[in-house]
């Protein structure tokens, strides 16, 4: 049986780069929210797709939603060559697409940090550009964190180097 592996956490604690590790010492992984058409920005209110989003704008993003389409996901899935594949990524409808994941880990990181790499991020689209941006990711993390845990995920410390980080998530599904 194939097994799937969710990595998940709020903007900036290092989803996309362990998915990048992961690859890099030769497992399957995936980053699920770059994958063109896989996710859509909706406006909370009309559900309609949300024209001309823009994450330095906090009003945007206090009213959008990530959504991820469950049925390109499922295809993806699918598509799995390895035993073993880890996806990463984060969606306003998560209780959609967990159950399509075998573990899920979430990656922790302290305010502090997080609001330190938001605010480093490279891209200009990126979330986190503003302080206000930052402070509404830094707003949904707690709840996030209450969310996953009730869900019974696996939590890891992403205040380390990308490696320990890796190998902890690798070990709690046995590859090491």
């Amino acid at each position: 049986m194939k097994e799937r592996i969710l990595i998940t956490g709020v903007s900036g604690t290092g989803k996309t780069s362990v998915g990048k590790h992961l690859k890099k010492m030769g497992y399957e992984s995936s980053d699920i929210e770059n994958i063109k058409g896989m996710f859509e920005m909706y406006h909370k209110e009309s559900k309609n797709i949300f024209e001309n989003y823009d994450n330095a704008n906090p009003e945007h993003v206090k009213n959008a939603e990530w959504i991820c389409n469950t049925e390109k996901l499922e295809l993806l899935l699918k598509s799995q060559k390895s035993n073993l594949a880890f996806y990463s990524g984060i969606a306003s409808n998560m209780n959609d697409i967990l159950p399509f994941f075998d573990k899920k880990f979430v990656l922790l990181l302290n305010s502090q940090t997080l609001n330190e790499r938001l605010k480093n991020r490279e891209g200009t689209s990126d979330i986190g550009n503003t302080q206000e941006s930052r402070d509404v990711v830094l707003g949904w993390k707690d709840w996030w964190e209450g969310e996953m845990k009730k869900r019974n995920a696996i939590f890891v410390n992403a205040n380390r180097p990308l490696d320990e980080i890796s190998k902890e998530i690798l070990r709690e599904v046995n590859c090491i």
